[in-house]
């Protein structure tokens, strides 16, 4: 507190002048500090360099709390914090966008987790049907994005030479586009029940009754996009959906 004191008495100082004025206090017998008697063991002797250091410590001390701040060796008071309903208010806004951010997070870790999880048992699931000699003569390569669209929809479907890029029109009918991960979920392998989405997307539903082929190992997007060469966040692509007007 002493400390405190005097560099907001001065408004700008240096380590030096406190410490310099703060010993010369302490070795002052007209002040109100006890002092010295070297007859009574009982009476705190006054150290100079200990008195020194317990400066050069509370002065780190106020600077972390940003009520000091420090330039070379130059110290300026800044003022004690004070709290106002204002800060408090911009700390509850604060606190609520930090929770936002942990359940983004949380959620997408819990789909990282699904995903490895459904992929450590489509390569359980794979290996069963090898050794067991009944392995499938065809199959869909990962990664791969599943369009669905309307049975009796008219989609017309434009594929780039070297295979790169796609577009597709579904002349207004409603599609949705749905990642691997996507239909590993909802096929069950994550070990979770799927959602009725995700129900009617493993069960074929309204949209599609027919298998899905896997026509090029290039991922592809409808409206003429080029897709980029870094993997996709996981699941970015299940709310890409477009309506009928």
């Amino acid at each position: 507190m002493k400390v405190c004191e005097k560099v907001e008495s001065k408004g700008r100082t240096t380590y030096n002048e406190v410490a310099d004025e703060l010993v010369a206090e302490f070795a002052d017998p007209n002040n109100n500090f006890a002092s010295p008697d070297t007859d009574n063991p009982n009476t705190p002797q006054f150290d100079e360099k200990n008195i020194r250091r317990r400066v050069y410590d509370a002065l780190n001390v106020l600077m972390a709390m940003d009520i000091i701040s420090k330039d070379k060796k130059e110290i300026q008071w800044k003022g004690l914090p004070r709290t106002s309903m204002s800060d408090v208010e911009e700390l509850k806004t604060e606190i609520i966008g930090l929770k936002g951010r942990i359940d983004k997070k949380n959620a997408y870790l819990q789909e990282l987790e699904d995903q490895f999880v459904g992929l450590q048992n489509l390569a359980q699931r794979n290996e069963q049907l090898y050794g067991s000699g009944n392995a499938p003569s065809g199959g869909v390569a990962l990664p791969f994005i599943l369009v669905q669209t309307r049975p009796h929809a008219t989609v017309e479907v434009e594929i780039s030479e070297d295979m790169q890029l796609v577009h597709f029109d579904f002349n207004s009918t409603p599609f949705e586009l749905h990642d691997d991960s996507f239909v590993l979920k909802a096929l069950g392998f994550s070990g979770k029940e799927p959602d009725d989405t995700q129900a009617r997307v493993g069960n074929g539903g309204e949209c599609s009754t027919t298998p899905i082929y896997h026509q090029s190992p290039q991922v592809a997007r409808p409206n003429g996009v080029r897709l980029p060469t870094s993997p996709p966040i996981p699941g970015i692509l299940k709310g890409r959906v477009k309506h009928e007007h």
